[in-house]
């Protein structure tokens, strides 16, 4: 793919993501604005950055004529066409798609570039302007008249020639679906934006927040303030530019926003534009004309600033993903807080009271292979019985001392439990946040469509795994204690021989004390060789019991790495999995910086 090929293609896509984006937004009321938002955005890649790539001839440039509902847009587009062409009606809300008005004398081509207007389609013929579809339609305006002559008939200069001016539906909500959408298309598109507030409704917020919207993203702006008395013009205008324009931040290179006001306008003036309202369009047209001296510097600005919009606002735009992805960390979160909680009952309710008694076996072989061999096998055995009846007594009082072991619940007993515990703790905090986010409500329909199921059979597989490693790994371990030790004759021997000697040392020990032996002191003997004995027990216990504990670790760590790790990583995964929104929203924070960066380095005249 060559590289402009690959730049549209990045194009189309930024385009799809703002756009579904958009769609996502709108399911969602008290996200309503945000749409709006990302329906520009999607615009002014469509109209204005795609046009530049495609290297468009300039002029035509494009006005915009914007505003609330009952402002007089309509009569302000006849004034930028120098005849009486838009539908003016005092029926708010008239204006449902947009119509473009091209100066019959105009030379300029229409624009042609793919993606110009989106969803929009063009118009064959007039059409009343109340038609609510998603169409555009364009209009000749006759030339303006010689004096004297009729209209189409003279030659006088247009000074808006190289403009298409284009008549908008009202801005009235953000939650529209319809003409509202139609309107930011063509305020995307737009070089000039004529904003038209009347006398009664200057300040309304929806129309104020649209106002806002447009400078901040970097458009050139003339307000026109509409349906006052004469006297109140100029103090209605300087309360408009402290209450309003102050307040507003724009991106970019943006000139600074002009206000116009047209106060009544008497039935001669509404009819007679060029000459009886000729004083009305002149501040009109000049402030067009200061802004565009140059159409390719004016066209240069609109690529320019629709970049820089793109670039700074694009972290905000993806904040609605963000949020949401907020959402599947909390469900991630919630994943592991029942992971833990399955392990910590593994813990608890089998590992603590769980004594893997084969190691018990292992410690009885360890001390049989200290009993000497060979003609020394005598000398054991002679030590065995010598300490016969204080091992008795010992084991006697042992026994009662101890307390007795409480069954232990079987290993798969408890860990059916704690998955089912981990399965409804999950779905319970769905049902909770059901109707805070679709993702939870979704999840929850899963919990109702068989999911929990599903889990139960990833985790009998799992279970079924750990089952045949667990017992592996506990043969090696019971055997690494004996094997040790068999596998190294000389240490083996080098113990014997210990052993007896210790024996020996005791009894010599008991005469050498008592000095003159009386019989009673025989009783000794068999409590000297019984400690002696008692301590090799005891070494070759802890040996065992170091074992044990490291089994016990090598078992948690067996139960995470078998079953919790992976079933806990296709549950945080399947909010995300599937096509689902969440799959998608995380596939759109990833494309739209790599998109717009690629963009903005493709895009020529938007640095500096």
């Amino acid at each position: 793919m060559s590289e402009p090929q690959a730049i549209r293609a990045k194009l189309t896509e930024l385009v799809s993501d703002f756009d579904w984006l958009e769609q996502h937004c709108r399911k969602q009321p008290e996200l309503a604005q945000h749409a709006m938002h990302l329906r520009l955005a999607a615009a002014l890649a469509r109209n204005v950055v795609s046009g530049s790539l495609e290297q468009q001839p300039v002029p035509p440039l494009h006005i915009a004529v914007v505003g609330g509902a009952g402002a007089g847009k309509s009569t302000v587009a006849n004034f930028l066409a120098g005849a009486v062409v838009a539908d003016a009606n005092p029926q708010a809300g008239f204006t449902r798609h947009p119509t473009a008005y091209v100066p019959a004398s105009s030379t300029s081509p229409w624009p042609s570039y793919l993606g110009f207007l989106g969803p929009l389609t063009r118009l064959s013929e007039k059409k009343p302007a109340n038609l609510d579809e998603d169409v555009y339609q364009v209009q000749k305006v006759p030339g303006q008249p010689a004096d004297g002559g009729p209209i189409g008939s003279g030659d006088t200069e247009n000074p808006l020639r190289d403009f298409i001016v284009w008549d908008c539906p009202d801005m009235t909500t953000w939650a529209s679906v319809g003409y509202v959408s139609r309107l930011m298309e063509v305020s995307a598109l737009a070089d000039v934006i004529i904003y038209v507030a009347s006398d009664e409704r200057y300040n309304d917020a929806i129309p104020t927040e649209f106002l806002q919207l447009l400078v901040r993203a970097g458009k050139a702006v003339v307000v026109v303030l509409t349906k006052m008395k004469e006297e109140n013009a100029a103090p209605l205008a300087e309360h408009f530019r402290n209450e309003v324009l102050a307040k507003i931040g724009g991106t970019g290179d943006i000139p600074p926003v002009p206000v116009v006001t047209i106060p009544h306008l008497s039935d001669k003036e509404r009819g007679d534009l060029l000459k009886a309202g000729a004083k009305h369009r002149a501040q009109l047209i000049n402030q067009v004309l200061v802004l565009c001296s140059s159409p390719k510097e004016a066209r240069d600005r609109t690529v320019k600033n629709a970049i820089h919009y793109l670039e700074t606002a694009s972290q905000g735009l993806l904040e609605v993903a963000r949020h949401d992805l907020s959402e599947l960390e909390s469900w991630k979160n919630t994943v592991l807080t029942g992971k833990k909680t399955f392990e910590e009952r593994y813990h608890n309710e089998y590992l603590v009271g769980e004594p893997f008694k084969r190691f018990d076996r292992a410690r009885q072989q360890l001390m049989d292979m200290l009993n000497p061999t060979g003609p020394a096998e005598y000398v054991g055995k002679a030590f065995a019985l010598l300490r016969m009846p204080f091992t008795y007594v010992w084991d006697f009082f042992a026994k009662m001392m101890a307390s007795k072991d409480m069954p232990n619940l079987p290993e798969q007993t408890v860990l059916s439990n704690a998955m089912t515990g981990w399965l409804e703790s999950i779905q319970a905090e769905s049902l909770r946040r059901a109707g805070n986010h679709s993702l939870w409500k979704e999840m929850t329909r899963s919990f109702e469509g068989g999911l929990k199921q599903q889990a139960l059979e990833k985790f009998n597989t799992a279970a079924r795994q750990l089952e045949l490693q667990e017992g592996d790994d506990l043969d090696k371990a019971g055997r690494s204690l004996t094997e040790g030790l068999s596998t190294k004759p000389g240490l083996l021997m080098a113990l014997r021989a210990g052993k007896i000697a210790i024996d020996v040392a005791a009894i010599v020990a008991v005469i050498w004390f008592t000095w003159v032996p009386q019989w009673y002191h025989l009783l000794l003997l068999p409590v000297a060789v019984a400690i002696s004995h008692t301590l090799a027990e005891l070494a070759m216990r802890l040996r065992v019991e170091t074992v044990r504990r490291s089994a016990r670790v090598k078992r948690e760590a067996l139960l995470e790495e078998t079953v919790t790790k992976s079933l806990a990583k296709w549950l945080e995964e399947l909010p995300a999995t599937g096509g689902t929104a969440v799959e998608r929203l995380q596939l759109v924070l990833r494309r739209v910086p790599e998109s717009l960066a690629a963009i903005g380095r493709a895009v020529p005249n938007t640095k500096g």
